[in-house]
């Protein structure tokens, strides 16, 4: 199965990417895939810089080394969970927004054969608020998307 293109996992650590590399595991057994982790720019999270507080340079350079190791760290343990299942995978950090954005063209650039991702099944007003990234990438897509359900 090694000629295949990867099928490209979107993971954030939670149950739901875990469920994600199960199913994936379950159903494409030695698979070539890629854990694909995506971090936001610092600069649009919310409390960066707020209430005219201005945060030095040194410090942000900090918090993005911060946060690329930790992404480094959960791809890590995704990759880890997948070759327990019999996957061969690899791994990616994207950065930037929106997560959506960032995991169709991931897609893109690993010429994946299929994105998988979890879904947790936000309804009424956390849908409304948060979005859904799993339905966005569906959306927006060129490529075949399998949704898991945990």
């Amino acid at each position: 199965m090694a000629d295949l293109a990867p099928i490209l996992i979107a993971y954030d650590g939670s149950g739901c990417a875990d469920a994600a590399i199960d199913k994936v595991g379950a159903e494409f057994a030695g698979r070539k895939v890629v854990i694909l982790v995506v971090t936001e720019e610092l600069d649009r999270i919310p409390f960066a810089g707020s209430a005219g507080i201005p945060i030095e340079p040194e410090t942000m350079e900090v918090l993005v080394d911060s946060a690329r190791s930790s992404a480094t760290g959960m791809a890590e343990k995704g990759a880890e969970r997948a070759r327990g299942l019999g996957l061969d995978p690899s791994t990616a950090i994207a950065e930037g927004g929106p997560v959506w954005a960032q995991i169709v063209d991931a897609a893109e650039e690993h010429d994946a054969a299929l994105i998988a991702l979890g879904s947790r099944g936000l309804s009424g007003i956390k849908h409304v608020l948060l979005g859904s990234v799993s339905g966005a990438v569906a959306q927006h897509s060129k490529r075949s998307v399998f949704i898991v359900h945990s």
